[in-house]
């Protein structure tokens, strides 16, 4: 199956950027994720610099309803930031793309260094 027009436009701007496999991989799978999300929403092909910043917020906020895993969910915002930057948006169009977090302090490990989490703040 190829990809849809969308995925394409963000795998150019992967290969503008220089994102490594990890983060390319990352990248196809939330944007696969937010094409689902909004399509609705739109009724002709979904170009990049049409998209609507409120609609990927709502996915943000969606998102980080569900995440369990605060680092992915924070990696996931920075590809949807990553892409559109480089499609051409501007940073404070994209303010809504955030979410809260929290650093705990956990106990030191065995060697004594000192160890953080991070949550999401409701």
């Amino acid at each position: 199956m190829s990809d849809s027009s969308l995925l394409e436009q963000v795998k150019r701007c992967a290969d503008k950027i220089g994102c490594n496999d990890m983060m390319r991989v990352i990248m196809a799978k939330v944007w696969l994720e937010v094409e689902q999300s909004i399509a609705p929403f739109w009724s002709h092909p979904l170009q990049l610099q049409d998209l609507d910043v409120a609609l990927l917020a709502g996915f943000v906020e969606m998102r980080s309803k569900q995440s369990i895993d605060v680092e992915l969910l924070l990696l996931e915002i920075t590809c949807i930031r990553m892409v559109l930057l480089q499609s051409g948006f501007l940073h404070n169009q994209l303010s809504g793309l955030s979410v809260r977090i929290k650093r705990e302090r956990l106990a030191n490990d065995e060697s004594g260094k000192y160890r953080f989490t991070k949550r999401l703040c409701t």
